[in-house]
């Protein structure tokens, strides 16, 4: 029972840390990055030759709004928002209420964090009676956006509920026959792996809160997930992560687009109706947008874990000890409709026993593609995922039932894809496949498992 409460944690918490460090990316990101305007991808001198032509155009051709649109759009591209704004507001002399002008002008204000005269622009470009649905669709969502950004206090998050069925539920090994001290030992039934679904709920939640100084704030962040099996009930869990601290611009020290957050971590983890472990700790992680197309957030983190024997886990308090954990998380934008998504961590945990203790690493990454719905060109895209990764973990002492000799060394791989169906009021369908391989030294470690989700989740 141990190893399979174990190796389910290890899946969990994998999937919640990224949910929560992802809920942890705004503190201190000024909006103006968070919406980058996408063309192709030519060299910087390409793009400033392109400027330069163009600029002589317009002073044959002032009144020319494709080469102003044009214009304005690599002066964006190349961080020239004050030069793109100046533009297109020349223009308005010779094309007074265009909503695509209005609507551009807004975006490039919104960028630079003037958020009164974007909201002018964007109340401009839908008051005229002949508004492209486009435009209607974008001023709203940037209107929300706008609304949650001049708020002191802003929430968002994500609910998810869902049903999942794996082959091997309880992360056993799927041969009865293993050896314990060079033995042979046959397990019994409920030892090996077995099938079995469940339902799940995950939320992710975040509160920032603006503090008096100009840029920082205060970020509160929860995370919690439960299963109920549909078989085996010991394998129930429920857990909750909280953490909670300031976020500071670093823009006072000259580095835009970035924050440092130091914050407050605390924990609890209940298995099977029992708690299982309860913990607090600290973190600081840097978040840094260098330019529209890259994000990338790294954090240290220090937690300190209780745990609690019970009839299911009757030796847990012997994991008791200390975590410290380091990561990093990284987007890529290639295009507009595809996004590569990376993150790397390396672990160390100290326990009461040395077969308890380990050093764990991994790595994982793909790639997001958004596409036009095949069922009606009038709804949303959806999106395909793919994922891969591996984790490696050595343990720092031998387990005297197992190999008195040896210390554990587990090798985990593993792959996955999703497609998110998005529906209306914020509502998507997901729908995630994963093969997961652990390759151990120790018998009662090696096993894999198969597993199909699908999901209701909405975002608010």
């Amino acid at each position: 029972m141990t190893f399979s409460i174990r190796g389910l944690l290890i899946t969990v918490a994998v999937t919640l840390t990224a949910g929560a460090a992802f809920a942890q990316t705004g503190p201190g990101v000024p909006p103006k990055t968070l919406v980058p305007r996408l063309v192709a991808h030519p060299s910087v001198q390409q793009i400033q030759a392109r400027r330069d032509y163009l600029f002589k155009v317009m002073l044959s051709r002032p009144d020319d709004l494709d080469v102003a649109f044009e214009y304005a759009a690599l002066s964006a591209k190349v961080g020239d928002l004050e030069g793109a704004i100046s533009t297109l507001e020349r223009m308005l002399i010779f094309a007074p209420g265009l909503p695509r002008l209005q609507l551009e002008l807004g975006v490039l204000y919104y960028r630079l964090s003037a958020f009164e005269t974007a909201r002018g622009y964007f109340e401009a470009a839908v008051s005229g009676p002949d508004v492209p649905p486009e435009v209607k669709i974008n001023v709203e969502r940037y209107l929300s956006r706008i609304n949650q950004a001049v708020d002191p206090v802003r929430f968002t998050g994500q609910v998810r509920a869902g049903v999942r069925y794996q082959t091997n539920a309880n992360r056993a090994p799927t041969d009865s026959v293993v050896f314990l001290n060079g033995l042979p030992f046959t397990l019994s039934p409920s030892s090996t792996g077995d099938d079995d679904g469940n339902v799940f709920a995950t939320g992710v939640f975040h509160i920032s809160r603006d503090l008096p100084s100009q840029g920082d704030s205060l970020e509160i962040d929860l995370v919690t997930y439960g299963s109920k099996q549909f078989e085996r009930e010991e394998l129930d869990i429920a857990l909750a992560e909280l953490t909670v601290g300031p976020a500071f611009d670093l823009a006072r020290f000259g580095i835009d687009n970035a924050a440092l957050g130091i914050y407050g971590i605390a924990n609890a983890v209940v298995a099977n109706g029992n708690w299982y472990s309860a913990g607090g700790g600290a973190g600081v992680r840097f978040v840094v947008r260098p330019d529209p197309t890259l994000f990338l957030l790294t954090a240290l983190e220090y937690r300190h874990k209780e745990y609690f024997n019970s009839s299911s886990s009757p030796v847990a308090e012997l994991r008791t000890g200390d975590e410290l954990r380091s990561y990093a998380i990284g987007n890529y934008i290639v295009a507009p409709d595809t996004v590569l998504s990376g993150t790397a961590y390396i672990q160390k945990n100290w326990a009461r026993r040395g077969y308890y203790s380990y050093l764990e690493g991994g790595i994982s990454g793909g790639p997001r593609y958004s596409f036009k719905s095949p069922l009606s060109s009038d709804m949303p895209k959806w999106t395909a995922s793919l994922v891969g990764g591996a984790v490696w973990r050595k343990y720092d002492g031998p387990d005297p039932l197992v190999d008195p000799n040896e210390s554990e060394r587990d090798t985990e791989l593993f792959i996955g894809g999703g497609l998110t169906i998005p529906l209306k009021d914020n509502f998507a369908l997901i729908t995630e496949l994963e093969y997961r391989n652990v390759s151990s030294n120790y018998d009662t470690r090696d096993y894999d498992n198969f597993s199909v989700s699908l999901s209701l989740a909405k975002g608010f």
